[in-house]
């Protein structure tokens, strides 16, 4: 998962990012978001997310609760802990529907996580191995064309190992 199909340079990166359907973007050094259209990226590393950088991300839900229509996580390390995830749903009134999240991983913790949220919510969250682009495509009812753009700039927003 640490490279995206069709990723090349850091500046096709970047072009990706100055794309105009982007807004929002802050890039830190365990954890990026921005928006894509309406769907809200949020791409983290291997370390847990920086407390300020989840901040950025919780800003970013606030702001966009009332456009946002999908989300899309890029997750190579453990996620938010306990206290972050509370935070975040602590941006949206309460009976707010999450939107449809796709999350790709490849571990199994983090699967079992969302499969968690799942008990809870009405199964917005669904975890995707990394390549699994048609199935989290037709997850967040978006067309394969435009899911990948979003996925390409998710990439685009992973920050770097340390």
């Amino acid at each position: 998962m640490t490279a995206a199909p069709g990723m090349g340079s850091s500046s096709a990166g970047q072009a990706k990012l100055d794309s105009p359907d982007v807004q929002g973007v802050f890039k830190g050094r365990t954890l990026s978001v921005a928006m894509v259209g309406t769907v809200l990226v949020v791409v983290h590393n291997s370390q847990p997310p920086a407390q300020e950088e989840w901040a950025r991300y919780c800003d970013l839900i606030s702001a966009n609760q009332h456009i946002g229509t999908a989300q899309l996580v890029i997750a190579e390390g453990p996620g938010p802990n306990a206290m972050q995830r509370q935070q975040a749903l602590d941006q949206v009134p309460k009976g707010y529907a999450i939107p449809p999240t796709a999350v790709f991983t490849r571990s199994a913790l983090v699967r079992g996580v969302v499969t968690l949220f799942n008990w809870f919510t009405p199964r917005a969250m669904r975890a995707f191995a990394p390549g699994e682009l048609s199935p989290a495509a037709a997850h967040l009812k978006m067309p394969e064309e435009q899911f990948r753009h979003v996925v390409d700039i998710a990439y685009a927003l992973l920050p770097p190992e340390p």
